[in-house]
């Protein structure tokens, strides 16, 4: 996704802007009359350009051509501040703030907005094709975000295969196959990577959604199962990442799970936590899209889409305030 804000003296004028430099396709994410008295200001965003399929090059992915080391960020600017209390790292911090004031947007969630913009991918989990295969480490949220997934499929009226390979925990298959009769949708268990193929050869009618057992991402041995998992059967891994852990933990733990196909994240557990740069870290480190976000374990909840507004939006929220966090969108999977 790609956000900007445009100013003009009228919102004709703004839209002929956006559709020039976003397409005919871009959506308006917000519009407000200049505090300023200068006509509208108006945030627009499109889908963002393909990615290109060189090898992922962390310095050249959060490089900002308008941002140098050598700007000044000062202390009590409001993004610098909120992104310190959410412990994401100072260097990153600074890039983010300094690329929010160079927006030159009057509105702080707007700058930070755009700031996360041009330095993190967004992208909706039903883009993907494959079989998507939830992984992450152990209490992560996997079966309950499945579950909400297949909620969101059995809302659409789309079929769905719900297949566990997490056979060895106590009660796993239990915990599922409670949510699957309740929605009445099909679950299958596969032991080894071969039986998981053999589960989707078999059922070829509407999507697969694959459970596994939580995975230790700086054990070697845990790290290699998953791995045959996924490239034998060819699924699409998608981590679900839990908020609140070490930012700098979170950052080698999700590159970990890139290096094993992890292209798109769902981040859990917002609701229990204050703050959230392990989520921006993880993003980082995986260089990971964020998709969809759970902020509650109940069901009924379902899952939002994220996008840089909502994520600016709950990265500037007064953390003395409810723990309620503000509505992106219809759950959706």
């Amino acid at each position: 996704m790609r956000l900007r804000t445009f100013s003009a003296p009228t919102m004709a004028e703004a839209m002929q802007q956006i559709r020039g430099a976003l397409g005919n396709d871009a959506i308006i994410v917000s519009s407000h009359q200049s505090e300023r008295g200068r006509g509208v200001q108006v945030t627009a965003a499109a889908e963002a350009k393909p990615e290109t399929n060189g090898e992922f090059d962390e310095a050249e992915a959060f490089a900002d051509p308008d941002f140098t080391d050598d700007d000044p960020v000062l202390e009590d600017d409001p993004l610098f501040a909120s992104l310190l209390y959410h412990d994401v790292p100072e260097a990153l911090a600074e890039r983010l703030a300094g690329a929010g004031a160079k927006a030159e947007v009057e509105d702080t969630v707007e700058a930070l907005a755009i700031a996360l913009d041009r330095f993190f991918k967004f992208s909706a989990l039903t883009d993907l094709e494959r079989p998507v295969m939830l992984v992450g480490p152990p209490g992560a949220g996997k079966t309950v975000t499945l579950a909400k997934l297949a909620a969101a499929a059995a809302l659409r009226g789309a079929p769905v295969t719900i297949i566990t390979t997490d056979t060895v925990r106590a009660g796993a298959t239990a915990q599922l196959s409670g949510y699957t009769d309740i929605l009445q949708q099909t679950l299958l268990t596969a032991d080894s990577p071969e039986n998981l193929h053999a589960a989707i050869l078999s059922s070829q009618d509407g999507s697969f959604l694959i459970d596994t057992p939580g995975t230790n991402p700086f054990n070697d041995d845990e790290m290699s199962d998953l791995g045959r998992f996924i490239s034998t059967t060819g699924v699409e891994p998608v981590l679900v990442f839990p908020a609140g852990l070490n930012a700098q933990d979170a950052s080698g733990m999700a590159a970990a799970y890139a290096r094993l196909g992890c292209r798109t994240m769902i981040a859990t557990q917002l609701d229990s936590t204050r703050r959230l740069g392990a989520i921006l870290t993880a993003a980082q480190g995986g260089n990971l899209a964020f998709s969809l976000v759970s902020i509650s374990p109940s069901i009924a909840q379902g899952l939002t889409a994220l996008n840089p507004m909502s994520l600016a939006r709950v990265l500037l929220r007064d953390p003395e305030q409810s723990h309620e966090y503000p509505k992106t969108g219809a759950s959706q999977a």
